[in-house]
């Protein structure tokens, strides 16, 4: 690509649920990662209760195989949602994303993925709440705005909010209004390419969001009678020329992170090479 080529990183969802944290980062690294995305969640090997010597450890053994943590995650945060119209369940996402902020500083990470609230949690969620738009809106914005501080700035690590399949900030210009009305350094985008084929193109939201993207979750579906399946990189609907086109006019040059699922039921490596070839060949190897 023009300037500096992207770095590609992949989160550890895409592994076998029994596979051990390190042996995924060596995976990882023999597919032709330079990073992984670390879920730190409760049915997780490591997770935001974890001792903290233990996770400097973990560092240590990550950054001893040639590997580093690009973001850290919580998928928490769909059964608590930000935008929740109950105030303990804000305040309890609220405590998960400055944990996590504490987190990535310990694995060395710059960026906190942020799930930015939902009008409808259900894809993810074991008790769903159906939240009214713009109080869903309203609800995001504070939650966020507090976030910033308390969390982005007080660590100097970056909240980047991804597009969800939520029913909410459905467009890229709202998705960039959103962040704007924020208004500050360190609240970004992370852009999930497959999840804009729920409302769109992919390739319209890229130019759109511009300066604020800071994270790229390569992922691709299919679309056909108003659903959208996930599939292999390459065997779905997302149109990547044009994609790989805006990236680079974009001048896009930090991390493009494979987050294909589901995981493959039998011989689940095979599925971190084959993603690597995809995207070398979607992006262009670079390295």
């Amino acid at each position: 690509m023009a300037a500096r080529a992207p770095h590609k990183a992949v989160t550890l969802r895409m592994f076998p649920d029994d596979m051990p944290t390190l042996r995924r980062v060596e995976i990882a690294r023999e597919a032709g990662f330079e990073a992984v995305e670390l879920n730190l969640e409760p049915w997780q090997e490591f997770s935001l209760d974890t001792p903290e010597d233990e996770m400097r450890r973990l560092r240590r053994d990550i950054e001893a195989r040639r590997m580093r943590v690009s973001a850290v995650y919580d998928r928490e945060q769909w059964h608590f949602p930000m935008s929740s119209r109950d105030p303990k369940t804000r305040e309890h996402c609220t405590r998960i994303i400055e944990r996590l902020a504490a987190a990535a500083v310990t694995m060395g990470a710059d960026t906190v993925l942020v799930m930015p609230g939902a009008v409808d949690n259900t894809i993810l969620a074991p008790h769903p709440e159906i939240v009214p738009y713009a109080e869903a809106y309203e609800n995001s914005l504070d939650v966020l705005r507090r976030l910033a501080g308390s969390a982005g700035e007080k660590h100097r690590v970056h909240l980047v909010a991804e597009n969800c399949p939520s029913k909410f900030l459905v467009t890229p210009l709202e998705f960039a209004r959103f962040l704007d009305e924020i208004g500050s350094e360190w609240v970004a985008a992370c852009f999930d390419i497959g999840n804009a084929l729920w409302y769109g193109f992919p390739e319209h939201w890229i130019p759109v969001l511009g300066s604020r993207l800071r994270r790229v979750h390569v992922k691709d579906s299919r679309v056909a009678g108003g659903a959208v399946t996930a599939t292999p990189l390459l065997a779905g609907d997302v149109n990547w020329p044009a994609v790989r086109g805006e990236l680079e006019a974009l001048r896009y040059d930090s991390w493009l992170t494979a987050e294909v699922l589901p995981a493959y039921r039998w011989h689940g490596e095979r599925l971190i090479h084959d993603t690597a070839a995809a995207m070398d060949a979607i992006f262009g190897s670079g390295r």
